[in-house]
């Protein structure tokens, strides 16, 4: 036991060993010409990379200042990231400061990967988990395409309980290796499904440094939000640049009610909450209410937020610091999901939350007299 914990150290500590990654990648001749895509992040941003299989080879660099989970993709047919990247040949992994060598025979979802401390462990938790999240989306996916309509709900009651099953081996393995990257990595899975009444007595049982890394802040910060974003409490307060940059605050809107909303141009949920909004917006902007959207669109989105913006005709006003879900406003509201909103009072406390749907103006009408 102590040796697996030991190699599950290594993530934790090794992105700083070594300046930079390099995925030094083979596959057969035949492939020679086909596109290779690489996605990771770096400090919330997505970053893109591409290549081609030359000589039967193909290579990757960069640098990352923490694990980053990563997506590569083969493109056996050159039909354009497009199409490939959700659908595609495709394989996910954790990328580190380390040197990947990935030997591609037939598929990427099939390749060894080898070289990197960091893969062995990863390899090593999910073996400890039964496979990972991914692994089963996948099954899950090809199952339900190839069956008749019928046979749906049993197929997803069989898939339920896998992740079930899934989650239940996270905890323990969370509670085995508090000093492992990996045991963040499950917890953040566990939080989909448990209450923080069982996340946070977990997140606090994980070691200083993985507490500290980017998932485990995020963690912190969505456990800090369920004690203070409740109906009752004061609402935190927060400023964010508007569409022209100009800085704007909550508590600039002190005597009024407000609508704080979480959205994104990406959402299509959210668009087609708009309607409801401009209407219950038109209805009672004159009795005091107010609309703050708070966007988690990022610098990659930010002509498709102003576009959403005009093409729907939201006449309120709009902020975002363009830093998609690291949003600091959504980060410290502990939002995981959009659409989302909370109802300020004009003392600033919140006395509602996620109103939405046709009846939104008669929901809101219930506190704007």
């Amino acid at each position: 036991m102590h040796k697996f914990i030991f190699t599950l150290l290594l993530p934790v500590i090794g992105v700083a060993q070594q300046k930079s990654f390099n995925i030094q990648g083979t596959a057969p001749a035949t492939k020679n010409g086909c596109k290779v895509y690489l996605n990771y992040q770096i400090d919330g941003k997505l970053l893109s990379d591409s290549t081609v299989v030359k000589n039967g080879q193909f290579n990757f660099k960069g640098s990352v200042n923490e694990l980053s989970y990563a997506r590569m993709v083969f493109d056996h047919e050159n039909k354009g990231s497009y199409w490939v990247l959700n659908i595609g040949d495709r394989s996910y992994f954790y990328l580190a400061n380390e040197t990947y060598q990935v030997a591609i025979k037939d598929s990427l979802k099939k390749a060894t990967f080898s070289g990197a401390p960091t893969q062995k462990a990863y390899a090593s938790y999910l073996s400890k988990i039964g496979g990972g999240f991914m692994n089963i989306i996948d099954s899950a996916n090809q199952e339900m395409s190839a069956a008749e309509p019928s046979a749906v709900p049993a197929i997803r009651k069989k898939y339920d309980d896998k992740f079930a099953a899934m989650r239940d081996k996270e905890k323990i393995f969370i509670k085995g290796n508090p000093n492992s990257y990996f045991s963040i990595v499950a917890l953040t899975d566990v939080s989909n499904s448990a209450p923080m009444s069982e996340v946070e007595p977990l997140f606090n049982s994980l070691g200083e440094k993985v507490r500290n890394t980017t998932p485990g802040r995020e963690m912190k910060a969505r456990i800090v939000a369920t004690h203070t974003i409740q109906v009752g409490l004061a609402a935190p307060d927060f400023e964010q640049p508007d569409v022209n940059g100009k800085p704007v605050k909550l508590s600039d809107f002190r005597g009024k009610y407000v609508l704080v909303d979480f959205w994104a141009s990406w959402c299509h949920p959210c668009r087609e909450e708009n309607p409801n909004l401009k209407k219950a917006y038109g209805e009672l902007k004159d009795k005091g209410l107010e609309v703050l959207a708070v966007s988690l669109d990022d610098k990659q989105t930010r002509n498709a937020w102003i576009k959403a913006i005009e093409t729907d005709g939201l006449p309120w006003i709009h902020v975002s610091d363009l830093k998609g879900w690291q949003n600091q406003v959504a980060v410290l509201y502990g939002i995981r999901a959009v659409p989302q909103n909370y109802l300020v009072d004009p003392a600033g406390k919140i006395v509602a939350q996620n109103l939405r749907g046709p009846e939104l103006s008669t929901k809101l009408a219930a506190f704007i007299h």
